[in-house]
C-alpha cells in the first residue's frame, strides 16, 4: 500500500542545490564572422547555435524544437548514470534500443489507468480466491495456520515493492529500452533475493514449529521468491506504461491456479494435504506466470545486483522501506492492542469492515501504480496540469470509495448478514464513520503520487513519520474513551489531520520544479 506529510524539518529537507548552467556556443559547419557585422557592438550569437550545459549532467537545452504539448505525455528524467545501481548502458545491451521509450496521448493514458485498475482486480482476486477455497475445505484452526502465512506474504509484498520495484516507476518510467531492462532485471533480482532470504528464515521456522503453523510456514517459505518475482514483473509492466502486459500475467497466473486446484479436488477428493498442499499450488502458478514474466520483459532476474540496487537508489528505496515499515509497524501494533483489551465482537466488527472496504483499498493501490510512473513521464507539464492530476487521482479514490461504502449501508439487513454473519449488526452500525476515514488516506493518494514521482521520497518519508505516533495512539484512547465508535473516530482524526502537509508540500515542490 507507496511522501512528504512533514512540516520540512530544516537541516533534513534541504532542496538540492542546482549547479549554474553554462552558456556556450556550439559549433556549426560553415559558420563564419558576419560580412557585415560593426565594429565596437556585440553581436547577440543566434538561439539556434546556442547550448545551454548542465554540469550536473542534464541533456542540452536551447536546441530548436517546438514547445511539448501539454496533452502529451512528457519526456521525463534521463537514464541514470551507471553508478552502483547502473547497469550496461545502450552500447552495453545487444540489441537494444537507446530511444526513448513510445510516448503516450490522453487516449491512451485512460486506457492504461483503466487496465492498471482491471489487473488490481485479477489479482487481488486471484490472491482471494485461495483464501476463500482454503477457508472451505480445512477447519478453523489450519485455515488459522494459514492466515499467519498469508499475512506475512503480504507484508513481505509491500516491503519488496519499497525496496525492489519503487524505483522503476519513479526513476526509469521513459528511459531508453535497454537502459529500461537492464533495470527490471536488478529490481526482480532484488525481489528474488528477499523472497529467497526470507523463505529460508521461514523454512527453517516451520522446520521448528512443527504441526500445522509450521507446515504452513514451510510451504509459504518455498513458493516466497516466486510470489515476489512474479509481483516485480507486475510493477515493471506499469513503470513501462504497458499495463496490459501485468493483466495478461496475472490472467496466466489465474488460469494455472485454478485448473492446478481443479486437478488436486478431482484427484484427492477427501483434500489430502491440507491448506499446505494448496499454498504449493498456489506458489507453482506463480511461478508459472513468473517464468512468463520474464519472456513478456525479455529480461531475467539478477540476484548478483540486488544490493548495487538497493543502495545506488538508496534515497527511494531507503526511505520507502523505512516508510513502509514504520507504518505497517504502527497499524499492526494498533491492531494488537485493540485486540488485548477491546472485545472479541469489537475485533470482529473492525475486520469486517476492513474485508467491506477492501475494494477501495485495491483501487486505491491500483491508481497509484499507475500515476507515479506517468507523473514521473509528464515532469515538464505546466504546474497547473500537474495539480488538476493530482486531484482528479484523490477524486477519483474518494468518490469511488464513498459511493462503495454507502451501497453497503442501504443494504437490506438480511443480505449484509449474508456477508458477514453476526458481525454485520456492530460493522453496519460503524460504517458511516468508516467512509469518511478512509476519504482521508483516499485525499493523499494525488499529491503523494506527485511527490513520488518527483523523487521526493525523503520527504514523504518524514511527513508520515510525524504522523505514525498519532496513528498507534488515536485509535487506542478512542477505544479507551469511546469504544467501537471511538476506535473509527480516532482514525479519522489522525488520517484527516495528514491531508493539509500533503496539500502544502504538493503546492511547494510544484513550484520550486518551476523555479529550477
Amino acid at each position: 500500500m507507496t511522501d512528504d506529510v512533514r512540516l520540512d524539518p530544516d537541516p533534513l529537507l534541504v532542496e538540492p542545490v542546482t549547479m549554474p548552467l553554462s552558456i556556450i556556443p556550439r559549433e556549426r559547419p560553415g559558420a563564419g564572422h558576419a560580412p557585415h557585422s560593426r565594429p565596437g557592438r556585440p553581436r547577440p550569437l543566434p538561439t539556434d547555435i546556442l547550448e545551454i550545459v548542465d554540469p550536473v549532467g542534464s541533456p542540452p537545452i536551447g536546441h530548436p524544437a517546438s514547445p511539448p504539448d501539454p496533452s502529451d505525455l512528457a519526456t521525463g528524467p534521463p537514464p541514470p548514470e551507471p553508478g552502483p545501481a547502473g547497469g550496461p548502458g545502450p552500447a552495453d545491451e545487444p540489441g537494444g534500443s537507446d530511444q526513448p521509450q513510445r510516448r503516450r496521448g490522453r487516449g491512451g493514458s485512460r486506457a492504461n489507468a483503466l487496465w492498471t485498475v482491471f489487473d488490481q482486480v485479477v489479482s487481488s482476486g486471484t490472491n482471494a480466491a485461495i483464501n476463500f477455497v482454503i477457508a472451505r475445505r480445512v477447519d478453523s484452526t489450519e485455515f488459522g495456520a494459514f492466515a499467519i502465512a498469508y499475512t506475512i506474504f503480504a507484508m513481505l509484498v509491500g516491503l519488496s515493492r519499497a525496496a525492489a520495484t519503487a524505483p522503476l516507476g519513479i526513476s526509469y518510467a521513459d528511459v531508453p529500452l535497454c537502459a529500461f531492462r537492464s533495470a527490471v532485471r536488478q529490481a526482480a533480482g532484488t525481489a528474488l533475493g528477499l523472497g529467497a532470504a526470507v523463505g529460508v528464515v521461514l523454512l527453517l521456522v516451520g522446520a521448528g514449529l512443527g504441526g500445522t503453523v509450521g507446515v504452513n510456514l514451510a510451504a509459504m517459505g518455498v513458493i516466497m521468491p516466486a510470489l515476489l518475482v512474479q509481483d516485480a514483473w507486475r510493477y515493471a509492466s506499469f513503470a513501462q506504461g504497458r499495463p496490459l502486459l501485468a493483466v495478461t500475467n496475472d490472467l496466466v497466473w489465474a488460469a494455472v491456479l485454478g485448473g492446478g486446484l481443479w486437478l488436486w479436488v478431482t484427484v484427492t477428493p477427501g483434500g489430502s494435504g491440507g491448506a499446505a498442499a494448496m499454498v504449493l499450488i498456489w506458489g507453482l502458478a506463480a511461478a508459472v506466470a513468473a517464468l512468463f514474466g520474464g519472456g513478456q520483459h525479455h529480461s531475467w532476474p539478477q540476484p548478483s545486483r540486488a544490493w548495487a540496487w538497493f543502495t545506488g537508489h538508496r534515497e527511494t528505496t531507503g526511505f520507502m522501506t523505512a516508510e513502509f515499515i514504520s507504518l505497517q509497524g504502527a497499524q499492526q501494533t494498533s491492531t494488537l492492542v485493540i485486540a488485548a483489551v477491546g472485545s472479541t465482537s469489537l475485533v470482529g466488527a473492525l475486520r469486517g469492515l476492513q474485508t467491506l472496504l477492501a475494494p477501495t483499498t485495491n483501487l486505491a493501490v491500483a491508481l497509484m501504480s499507475f500515476a507515479i510512473p506517468e507523473f514521473a513521464r509528464r515532469k515538464h507539464m505546466p504546474a497547473q496540469a500537474v495539480l488538476r492530476g493530482a486531484y482528479l487521482v484523490s477524486g477519483l479514490v474518494v468518490v469511488s470509495s464513498t459511493l462503495w461504502g454507502l451501497a453497503f449501508v442501504v443494504l437490506p439487513p438480511d443480505f449484509g448478514a449474508a456477508l458477514l454473519g453476526d458481525t454485520w449488526a456492530e460493522t453496519h452500525q460503524l460504517l458511516l464513520l468508516a467512509i469518511i476515514a478512509q476519504a482521508g488516506p483516499g485525499l493523499a493518494v494525488g499529491p503523494a503520487a506527485v511527490l513520488y514521482a518527483f523523487g521526493r521520497t525523503r520527504l514523504t518519508f518524514w511527513i508520515n513519520l510525524v504522523f505514525v505516533p498519532f496513528l498507534l495512539a488515536c485509535p487506542v484512547t478512542g477505544l479507551l474513551v469511546g469504544g467501537a465508535r471511538g476506535v473509527v473516530i480516532g482514525n479519522i482524526i489522525v488520517y484527516w489531520a495528514t491531508i493539509p502537509p500533503w496539500l502544502y508540500q504538493l503546492h511547494r515542490q510544484v513550484r520550486l520544479r518551476d523555479q529550477r
